[in-house]
């Protein structure tokens, strides 16, 4: 299928924002959630770095306007996730956790819909979160 541009953007925009979506879909905040809000929930003692290099991800890439609010919100619930993880604090995790999952999405679906949309693509034809999901590779969400 072939796509026309619409909305040239110079090819480093768009591969800060090819690299900083692609690494914030293979994290899993999906499972980091749900683990940290089941019933007993386990702290991984990779998360914290895990989380950390995203929000660095997240943090030096250039988000067009009307993706920095998401992109905002996403380095906070990352902040605030990293800061629980890192005290090891158990009783504190699950809202964090759920915040940042949802922070997560919201940036991920808007920054690929705004790619779809400079490619010439309809929303349809976006593809939604990747491998590192592996609860959506399933259909659990």
């Amino acid at each position: 299928m072939e796509h026309s541009h619409t909305s040239p953007q110079p090819a480093e925009f768009v591969a800060g924002l090819l690299a900083a979506l692609t690494h914030i879909d293979n994290v899993g905040f999906h499972g980091i959630a749900t683990n940290l809000t089941g019933a007993s929930p386990k702290i991984d003692r990779n998360w914290a770095a895990l989380i950390h290099n995203a929000n660095i991800a997240v943090a030096v890439t250039a988000w067009p306007g009307e993706l920095k609010p998401a992109a905002e919100r996403f380095t906070a619930a990352a902040h605030e996730l990293v800061a629980v993880l890192e005290r090891r604090d158990i009783t504190a995790v699950a809202d964090p956790a759920k915040e940042l999952h949802i922070a997560y999405h919201a940036l991920s679906d808007a920054g690929w819909n705004h790619l779809a949309k400079s490619a010439g693509m309809t929303h349809t034809d976006a593809h939604q979160h990747g491998a590192g999901e592996g609860g959506h590779q399933a259909g659990v969400h």
